[in-house]
């Protein structure tokens, strides 16, 4: 049985290399800044004026300006992304083809098999010519950006044509965030106000109360409620043996983050925060902590059996038949299956556990994030420029009003200078179906809507994740884990490194937490820690600017 799991567990083990918002390097970003105003400066100087004839039309085809940008059915282009929409099909995207006129093929992959298939449309050269979502990463943009020009470079096309991106840019802080180490830009902004605490432990109060126990608020108090809830039928189903006292999100697992209930909260590239500076906790005693703690629940058979193996629609459906007494997810609703209310469901956010003895979670954003590698535009494009116009006008506000919340004059009216949002449950069934958040818009591609922005609500609903963020606030780190660029020398070999370390730091979790390998055998600690730096741990931390390794 355990050489079975081992196996399942290397089989499914994450490949993630992305390296947006885990270090900082400020010699790499004020080389981005400074090679992105070398960049301008001489795109100023070599700029050509645009030819427009006396149709409005660039090179025959696209308007300069205004809408529709071509005529219909003379352009089309092709979008790659991950995405989890029930249907496939997004309210919007019509929307915005009635708008422009540009017909838009979507490839839609789910996220478990997109970021594979997206390798071999890369290795084969038959790509999108647009690719977005959460499969890309910073050492993607350099591969194929900066190193293979397969992501093209966009900045004069945004300055020429794309006046809301444009701005967007010039929010502070934004271009040099979106600025590659040389200088270009290869990405579509994606620019929004964000949650300081993005996964965090969800705990059902029904189940508490069923099984009489109290919010648990240390570690001890936590374990003493997963086995009531395990051994006392939580859920009143008259079946003592179908609870999960505790499960995660397949694809945002974020266990380590629970090792800041010992002191040292994680990222899951082992990566934390401490006065200011970002350190390398992966190897730490704290982390071991955490590990020796959570195995001993898994032992006990609190943690769902299938933590490492199961996919998004195995999760959500146990969630969804009242299986979970607990779950790391962004929102409760991710696997409850509970739908936005006025009042709060029967999910509340766990403590943060061992809080008055050095407990403590790390925050996530200031609260404003610079996502730069939600999109990309391919050599594969034929002008690029429409395509860039396609998206400057989906973030034109009654658009992004659209893609965030509903459309214009079927779920947001325009009210004075205001917009109001009106209760969707007053709906047909089926356009409730149509305008539900996930069948708005592809969520992983680059939307827009002012930071700040607030709606007049018709019928307000329980907003769960700014409670938690009140709740969470005394005890997040005082910093969130700023991003960084790499250094254009390292381009070539950083990405097989840390690739290969994130792979073995999400294995050897996996392997630690199954008991697979004995956390607390100080000789096995000692060969893991020998296994980073074998890997190239070292080297690895030099180029992200990281000096501490917490032991």
């Amino acid at each position: 049985m355990k050489k079975k799991l081992v196996a399942m567990l290397l089989m499914t083990a994450m490949t993630c290399s992305a390296l947006a918002g885990c270090g900082s390097d400020a010699e790499t970003a004020d080389g981005a800044e400074n090679a992105a105003e070398e960049v301008a400066d001489d795109a100023e100087a070599d700029a050509e004026p645009v030819e427009v004839d006396e149709d409005g039309k660039v090179d025959g085809l696209m308007y300069a300006e205004g809408l529709p940008i071509v005529d219909e059915g003379d352009y089309s282009f092709s979008i790659f992304c991950d995405d989890s929409s029930s249907t496939g099909e997004f309210y919007m995207m019509d929307v915005l083809k009635e708008q422009t006129n540009v017909d838009v093929d979507l490839r839609i992959m789910p996220y478990e098999t997109a970021t594979e298939r997206l390798n071999l449309d890369l290795n084969s050269g038959d790509y999108a010519d647009v690719i977005g979502g959460w499969t890309l990463s910073d050492s993607m943009i350099l591969t194929y950006g900066v190193d293979q020009g397969v992501f093209i470079p966009l900045e004069d096309i945004f300055e020429q044509y794309c006046p809301n991106i444009s701005a967007i840019l010039d929010l502070p802080g934004v271009r040099e965030e979106m600025t590659a180490p040389d200088g270009h830009i290869y990405t579509i902004p994606y620019v929004c106000g964000d949650t300081t605490v993005g996964y965090s432990p969800w705990i059902n109060d029904e189940w508490l109360e069923n099984v009489g126990m109290e919010m648990p608020t240390t570690t001890d108090e936590f374990a003493d409620v997963l086995r009531a809830f395990k051994n006392q039928d939580a859920n009143g189903n008259g079946d003592p043996t179908d609870e999960i006292p505790f499960s995660t999100d397949p694809n945002n697992k974020h266990l380590e983050a629970m090792a800041g209930y010992f002191g040292l909260p994680l990222n899951k590239y082992g990566f934390s925060i401490v006065d200011g500076e970002t350190v390398y906790g992966g190897t730490s005693s704290q982390y071991r902590e955490f590990l020796s703690w959570f195995n001993g629940l898994y032992e006990e058979g609190l943690i769902d059996l299938e933590i490492f193996t199961q996919d998004s629609a195995t999760w959500e459906g146990k969630g969804n038949q009242d299986m979970y007494g607990v779950s790391i997810a962004y929102g409760s609703s991710e696997f409850s299956g509970e739908v936005a209310a006025p009042e709060k469901g029967k999910f509340s956010a766990l403590p943060v556990l061992n809080a008055d003895n050095g407990g403590v979670w790390l925050r996530d954003t200031p609260g404003n994030s610079v996502y730069r590698t939600q999109a990309v535009i391919t050599d594969n494009a034929e002008h690029p420029e429409i395509i860039a116009r396609w998206f400057d006008n989906a973030f034109e506000l009654e658009n992004g009003i659209g893609c965030s919340r509903g459309p214009i004059d079927v779920v947001v009216f325009k009210e004075g200078d205001g917009y109001r949002a009106i209760d969707t449950s007053t709906l047909d069934e089926e356009t409730q179906e149509k305008v539900s958040w996930s069948n708005l818009w592809p969520q992983s591609l680059p939307k827009y809507m002012p930071i700040g922005f607030e709606y007049i609500e018709d019928n307000p609903m329980y907003d769960e994740k700014k409670n938690l963020e009140e709740y969470y606030e005394p005890y997040l780190t005082e910093d969130a884990i700023p991003s960084f660029w790499i250094s254009l020398d390292a381009v070539e070999t950083y990405s097989e490194i840390a690739t290969s370390i994130q792979d073995y730091f999400n294995q050897q979790q996996a392997l630690f937490v199954s008991g697979e390998l004995d956390v607390d055998d100080d000789a096995v600690w000692e060969e893991y820690k020998q296994g980073f730096e074998d890997l190239g741990l070292a080297d690895y931390l030099e180029v992200r600017g990281v000096s501490t390794v917490i032991e």
